[in-house]
């Protein structure tokens, strides 16, 4: 009798223990998707809406996606923040639950450019300087350009995949890349004629033409760039969700 009730007691340990472990466990998964949230809902907040919320089967439904920008200062792409692309994930359900595909997809609009720093070539793409609580608004003229859609009930929400880079880049004269090119095949040079003298007088000659160019432009030049290999990390912003009819 003593032996099964030790037995019984050591069974009822072992499953408390158990049941503390997996507890512990469900809550730490818990508290990482919160942080999760958390994290994503102070980089910046999706807010997207449209005039009204009956449409025709012929009219136009514009959209307006707001991001309000977090407590952080963001380099972020251009194209994310200030243009169409940011509508590239929109998403359409219909009242069935199915989701819409689309049949004309957004343009996306953030071609490479290369700079050049220290004489090296740089692979970038335009950027944006997000400053802390700062709103952007895009707007998408209609939403029936991207979607047939039927006479029904919808839904519609935005995800942004949002890429945060570390560093950016001034732009370029167009001539001042072209002159960045140049000094840097006079550094690569292997020409046993070319002096170091010479070189160096070359790069010095070089570099004051592109002194003089970026002070006759930079009222011109505005825009900066985000180098590719100073990708930081991405974060998934979704906006909330709007109802629509069409008839």
């Amino acid at each position: 009798m003593k032996l099964f009730t030790l037995f019984n007691l050591l069974l009822i340990v072992c499953l408390v223990g158990c049941l503390g472990s997996q507890q512990t466990t469900q809550t730490l998964e818990t508290e990482t998707a919160s942080t999760e949230t958390e994290t994503s809902n102070a980089l910046a907040v999706l807010e997207l809406s449209t005039p009204k919320t009956t449409y025709s089967a012929q009219e136009a439904i514009p959209l307006e996606l707001t991001i309000q920008n977090g407590k952080f200062d963001l380099l972020v792409p251009f194209s994310s923040v200030s243009t169409q692309s940011a509508f590239k994930l929109l998403a359409v359900t219909d009242s069935n639950g199915e989701v819409v595909k689309m049949k004309t997809r957004v343009p996306l609009a953030n071609p490479l450019k290369t700079l050049y720093k220290d004489g090296k070539s740089v692979r970038c793409i335009q950027g944006f300087d997000m400053k802390a609580g700062a709103t952007q608004t895009v707007s998408l003229e209609n939403l029936q350009t991207h979607y047939q859609l039927q006479p029904g009930s919808y839904t519609v929400k935005v995800v942004i995949e949002l890429e945060v880079y570390r560093e950016s880049m001034e732009d370029q004269h167009p001539e001042v890349i072209e002159l960045q090119r140049e000094i840097q095949k006079y550094q690569n040079s292997t020409n046993p004629q070319f002096t170091p003298e010479a070189k160096k007088e070359a790069i010095s000659y070089t570099q004051d033409q592109i002194d003089f160019i970026k002070e006759k432009h930079k009222e011109a030049l505005q825009n900066i760039y985000l180098p590719l290999k100073s990708l930081r990390g991405k974060a998934s912003l979704e906006s909330n969700t709007i109802s629509l009819t069409i008839q």
